[in-house]
C-alpha cells in the first residue's frame, strides 16, 4: 500500500511539475490518435471509442489539474494571510497555467491590431544585442505556417463534400475551419509583429530576456552562476543533469536552444513564460545566432 502511494504522489508530482502547454499537447495527441483509429475499430465498438477519444483528452487536463492541490492550497493560505478578498481567493482556484496562455492569447490580439495598425515595436534597452533570428528558422516556420493556413481553406471546401453527405455538417466542417484559420493567423501575425528584429540585450547590471510575448526576465548578472554552449539534445542533457521541471524554461522563438544559463540557488528573479510568472527557475535554456558572444561577454566581467 505505501509503495502505491508513493508511486501515486510520484507521478502526481512529475504531473505537477509539466507545464500546462504540454499537457495539452499531449491531450491533442491523445485525440487525433484515437481519431485517426476510429475507422479501424469494430462497428460494435465503434461508440465506445469515440466516447473514450473525448473523455481521454479531458481526463488528462483533468488530472492536471488535481496533481496541483497542494499548490492551490499554499496559494489559498499566502493570500489568506494577505487579507485577499473573495474574489482573489476565487481567482487562485483557477489553474495558473491557464490562466498564464489566456494572457499570452490577449497580448497576440493586441499584438495583431499592432500589427495592423503598423505601430512600432517597443524599444529595447541599450547593451550589447543577443540575436535569435539571423540563423534561426522562425522566420521559415511562420511562413510555413501561412501557407499552410491559406492552404487548408480551399482544401476543406474542395474535398469535404466528397467525404461529408449532410449538408449542415458539411457547413458546420467549413465554419470550424475557417474560425479555426482566423485565430491560428492573429496568432502568427502577432507573434511575427511581437518577435521580428527582437534580439535579448546584455546591459551593464542585468541579461535583458525578450521573445516576443512568450517569454521575459531580467536576471542580474549577479544571480548568474555560468553559461554554456549546449552540444546537443536538452533531454540527452537533462539525462546527465536531472532537474525537475519547474526548476528550467526554455526561452527560445523556434530553434532547438544551443546555450544554458545556469543561475544560483538564491537568485531572485521573475521569469514570465507563456503568461506565467515563474519563481525558483535554476536553468534558462536559450538559442542565439551566436551563443559565444554572450558566454564571452559573462566570462569578461566575472
Amino acid at each position: 500500500m505505501n509503495a502505491t502511494w508513493a508511486a501515486v504522489t510520484g507521478y502526481a508530482r512529475q504531473l505537477n511539475d509539466t507545464s500546462w502547454t504540454r499537457v495539452m499537447t499531449y491531450a491533442w495527441a491523445a485525440f487525433i490518435t484515437l481519431a485517426m483509429l476510429l475507422p479501424f475499430v469494430p462497428e460494435q465498438w465503434r461508440g465506445t471509442a469515440k466516447s473514450i477519444g473525448f473523455a481521454l483528452p479531458l481526463l488528462l487536463l483533468a488530472a492536471k489539474d488535481f496533481a496541483q492541490l497542494p499548490d492551490l492550497a499554499a496559494r489559498l493560505r499566502a493570500l489568506h494571510r494577505q487579507g485577499a478578498g473573495a474574489l482573489a481567493m476565487l481567482a487562485a482556484c483557477l489553474p495558473p497555467g491557464l490562466i498564464g496562455l489566456a494572457r499570452l492569447d490577449r497580448e497576440l490580439w493586441r499584438s495583431f491590431f499592432c500589427w495592423l495598425r503598423r505601430q512600432p515595436r517597443p524599444a529595447r534597452p541599450d547593451g550589447l544585442r543577443l540575436t535569435y533570428l539571423e540563423q534561426g528558422a522562425y522566420s521559415t516556420a511562420i511562413a510555413f505556417g501561412l501557407f499552410s493556413v491559406l492552404v487548408e481553406l480551399p482544401l476543406d471546401a474542395a474535398l469535404v463534400p466528397l467525404f461529408v453527405d449532410d449538408p449542415d455538417a458539411v457547413r458546420n466542417i467549413h465554419i470550424a475551419v475557417a474560425l479555426g484559420s482566423a485565430y491560428t493567423l492573429v496568432w502568427l501575425l502577432g507573434d511575427r509583429w511581437r518577435v521580428r528584429d527582437g534580439c535579448h540585450v546584455l546591459t551593464a547590471t542585468h541579461l535583458d530576456l525578450q521573445v516576443g510575448a512568450r517569454a521575459s526576465a531580467r536576471i542580474a548578472l549577479a544571480s548568474i552562476a555560468d553559461a554554456q554552449p549546449l552540444r546537443e539534445p536538452v533531454a540527452q542533457w537533462r539525462r546527465r543533469h536531472p532537474f525537475r521541471d519547474k526548476e528550467a524554461v526554455t526561452i527560445t522563438p523556434f530553434d532547438k536552444p544551443n546555450l544554458i544559463l545556469r543561475l544560483h540557488p538564491d537568485a531572485d528573479c521573475t521569469i514570465t513564460h507563456h503568461g506565467l510568472e515563474r519563481n525558483g527557475v535554476r536553468y534558462v535554456f536559450l538559442y542565439l545566432d551566436r551563443p559565444e558572444r554572450l558566454i564571452a561577454a559573462l566570462a569578461s566581467r566575472a
